[in-house]
Protein backbone atom coordinates (compact mmCIF):
# COMPACT_ATOMS: atom_id res chain seq x y z
CA UNK A 1 0.00 0.00 0.00
CA UNK A 2 1.00 3.73 -0.59
CA UNK A 3 2.80 5.32 1.97
CA UNK A 4 2.89 9.65 2.39
CA UNK A 5 6.14 10.41 1.89
CA UNK A 6 5.56 13.63 3.86
CA UNK A 7 3.59 12.17 7.26
CA UNK A 8 4.05 8.51 6.77
CA UNK A 9 0.42 7.63 6.78
CA UNK A 10 0.01 4.28 5.17
CA UNK A 11 -2.90 4.33 3.18
CA UNK A 12 -5.39 1.44 2.96
CA UNK A 13 -6.89 -0.28 0.53
CA UNK A 14 -10.22 1.51 0.05
CA UNK A 15 -8.60 5.12 0.41
CA UNK A 16 -6.16 4.24 -2.63
CA UNK A 17 -8.77 2.77 -4.55
CA UNK A 18 -10.97 5.58 -4.90
CA UNK A 19 -8.14 7.66 -5.63
CA UNK A 20 -6.58 5.95 -8.64
CA UNK A 21 -10.49 5.41 -9.93
CA UNK A 22 -9.69 9.13 -11.01
CA UNK A 23 -6.91 8.39 -13.07
CA UNK A 24 -4.97 11.13 -12.22
CA UNK A 25 -1.44 11.30 -11.33
CA UNK A 26 -1.80 13.93 -8.41
CA UNK A 27 -3.10 12.01 -5.44
CA UNK A 28 -3.97 14.11 -2.12
CA UNK A 29 -2.71 12.41 1.45
CA UNK A 30 -6.04 11.57 3.36
CA UNK A 31 -3.82 12.55 6.79
CA UNK A 32 -2.06 15.49 5.73
CA UNK A 33 -3.45 16.64 2.76
CA UNK A 34 -0.11 17.11 0.87
CA UNK A 35 -0.08 16.69 -2.33
CA UNK A 36 1.85 13.59 -3.14
CA UNK A 37 2.68 11.90 -6.50
CA UNK A 38 2.35 8.17 -8.04
CA UNK A 39 6.19 7.50 -8.43
CA UNK A 40 7.70 6.56 -11.84
CA UNK A 41 8.53 3.04 -10.69
CA UNK A 42 5.34 2.13 -9.99
CA UNK A 43 3.83 3.83 -13.00
CA UNK A 44 5.89 1.91 -15.17
CA UNK A 45 5.46 -1.61 -13.17
CA UNK A 46 1.75 -1.20 -13.42
CA UNK A 47 2.18 -0.65 -17.39
CA UNK A 48 4.32 -3.46 -17.59
CA UNK A 49 1.28 -5.75 -15.54
CA UNK A 50 -1.34 -4.27 -17.73
CA UNK A 51 0.67 -5.28 -20.94
CA UNK A 52 1.72 -8.49 -20.10
CA UNK A 53 -2.08 -9.13 -19.31
CA UNK A 54 -3.30 -7.94 -22.25
CA UNK A 55 -0.85 -10.05 -24.40
CA UNK A 56 -1.69 -13.65 -22.73
CA UNK A 57 -4.73 -13.13 -25.07
CA UNK A 58 -2.85 -13.37 -28.12
CA UNK A 59 -2.04 -16.73 -27.87
CA UNK A 60 -5.51 -17.86 -26.89
CA UNK A 61 -6.88 -16.15 -30.42
CA UNK A 62 -4.31 -17.55 -32.17
CA UNK A 63 -4.99 -21.52 -30.62
CA UNK A 64 -8.02 -20.52 -31.72
CA UNK A 65 -9.93 -20.41 -28.35
CA UNK A 66 -13.97 -19.49 -28.40
CA UNK A 67 -14.82 -15.63 -28.27
CA UNK A 68 -16.59 -15.88 -25.34
CA UNK A 69 -14.31 -17.65 -23.45
CA UNK A 70 -11.52 -15.04 -24.23
CA UNK A 71 -13.88 -12.03 -23.42
CA UNK A 72 -14.78 -13.85 -19.96
CA UNK A 73 -10.60 -14.25 -19.40
CA UNK A 74 -10.61 -10.58 -20.27
CA UNK A 75 -13.01 -9.14 -18.46
CA UNK A 76 -12.27 -11.46 -14.92
CA UNK A 77 -8.51 -10.59 -15.74
CA UNK A 78 -9.55 -6.43 -15.92
CA UNK A 79 -11.46 -6.92 -12.67
CA UNK A 80 -8.31 -8.74 -10.43
CA UNK A 81 -5.75 -6.43 -12.13
CA UNK A 82 -8.19 -3.26 -10.86
CA UNK A 83 -8.57 -4.99 -7.60
CA UNK A 84 -5.25 -5.28 -6.85
CA UNK A 85 -3.59 -2.18 -8.69
CA UNK A 86 -3.54 -0.42 -5.05
CA UNK A 87 -1.15 -2.98 -3.79
CA UNK A 88 1.39 -1.43 -6.93
CA UNK A 89 1.27 2.18 -5.51
CA UNK A 90 3.76 3.95 -4.67
CA UNK A 91 4.28 7.70 -3.51
CA UNK A 92 6.52 9.98 -4.52
CA UNK A 93 7.15 14.16 -3.13
CA UNK A 94 7.78 15.22 -6.49
CA UNK A 95 6.16 14.50 -10.57
CA UNK A 96 8.81 12.15 -11.72
CA UNK A 97 9.30 12.27 -15.67
CA UNK A 98 8.80 8.84 -17.42
CA UNK A 99 12.05 9.38 -19.71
Amino acid sequence: MPICQKCGYSWNWKETFLKILTFNNKLICPSCKSLQYVSKKSRQRIRLISFLSISMMVPMVSMGMRIGYILMYALILYVLLIACMPFFYMLSNEDEPML
